[in-house]
């Protein structure tokens, strides 16, 4: 039987019908299964154990002072060699595919909101504690001897760079000096505020209604941290219109947003933290490095701005 016919099967025992369909995504294909609730069918490979860490970590979440939602994973089971989760369902659509409709002001405006929910997040509290400040420890990062939120970030780069390596000294102008000077920063230790970091801040996650308010934020996971606030900034900055597809000049002009809003001393450190994620995040989607976010990413690492502002 193939994976289509058991997909129907989970279907039409839940009574969803394809008319339900709401979207796909990488992993999972979403329908409508009544009006608070969505039920997805994750596609080949998945991990249960990491959807019960959600489920847990999402139960544990106090959001009460949020102005939108975030998920919530009522159940979770596997049917036919198929993984399925009922969630919560969070209304609107998301920012990304209404973004371009929107005119200049209107766009500017979100673009605000979208700073300010992200600012808001910091005020969500775990009732328990992240196990070495990650949600999933996918880079085996030996968890008992972290101790700060920097370690933790210099250890992962020191594991990804064994899978990087590679390709990086090929395309990464003066790789290794750029790699110690990363290690050296990261080093000095993080002193700052510890807050709730979404890892994948970027118009996707982010649920709008009609009338461009701000309903939720999805699909917490692979980055999700506790550390500084600022790191989920940066990457919602640099993420926000990833390769120019609007030709708006996003880039320049939610960077002058954020700076007007928080000041010119972030600067540093977006560039810090984009940097940083550029060498995280380079094969996440590609094992090889043949695709279009690791050239967005070596861009990133050339960018002899960001590296003269460390």
């Amino acid at each position: 039987m193939t994976k289509t016919n058991d997909k129907s099967i989970i279907l039409d025992k839940y009574n969803v019908t394809k008319s339900d369909f709401l979207g796909s995504g990488m992993e999972a294909e979403v329908y409508a299964y009544d009006n608070n609730k969505i039920l997805k069918l994750y596609n080949g490979m998945f991990d249960t154990n990491k959807q019960n860490i959600l489920k847990f970590f999402y139960s544990n979440l106090n959001s009460s002072s949020l102005s939108y939602e975030l998920p919530y994973i009522y159940d979770t089971f596997v049917e036919n060699d198929i993984l399925v989760t009922i969630e919560k369902r969070i209304a609107g659509s998301n920012l990304q595919s209404v973004f371009s409709e929107m005119n200049y002001n209107e766009q500017n405006e979100m673009m605000e909101r979208y700073l300010n929910v992200n600012i808001e997040l910091k005020s969500v509290k775990i009732k328990y504690n992240l196990e070495g400040f990650t949600l999933f420890n996918d880079n085996q990062v030996p968890l008992l001897k972290i101790n700060n939120w920097f370690n933790l970030l210099k250890e992962i780069i020191f594991r990804k760079q064994k899978e990087l390596e590679p390709y990086f000294k090929k395309d990464v102008i003066n790789y290794d000096s750029k790699v110690n000077q990363l290690v050296v920063n990261l080093s000095l230790g993080y002193e700052g505020e510890y807050s709730l970091i979404h890892g994948d801040f970027y118009p996707g996650n982010l649920m709008v209604n009609k009338s461009g308010m701000v309903t939720g934020l999805i699909d917490f996971g692979l980055m999700t941290m506790y550390g500084d606030n600022l790191f989920d900034i940066a990457i919602g900055w640099v993420c926000f219109d990833m390769y120019n597809e609007l030709n708006a000049k996003i880039y320049e002009r939610y960077l002058n947003i954020i700076i007007s809003t928080l000041g010119e001393d972030v600067r540093k450190r977006l560039y810090f933290y984009v940097l940083i994620y550029s060498f995280i995040s380079a094969n996440f989607y590609s094992h090889n490095c043949k695709d279009g976010h690791y050239q967005w990413c070596v861009k990133n690492l050339n960018n002899k701005h960001y590296w003269d502002a460390l």
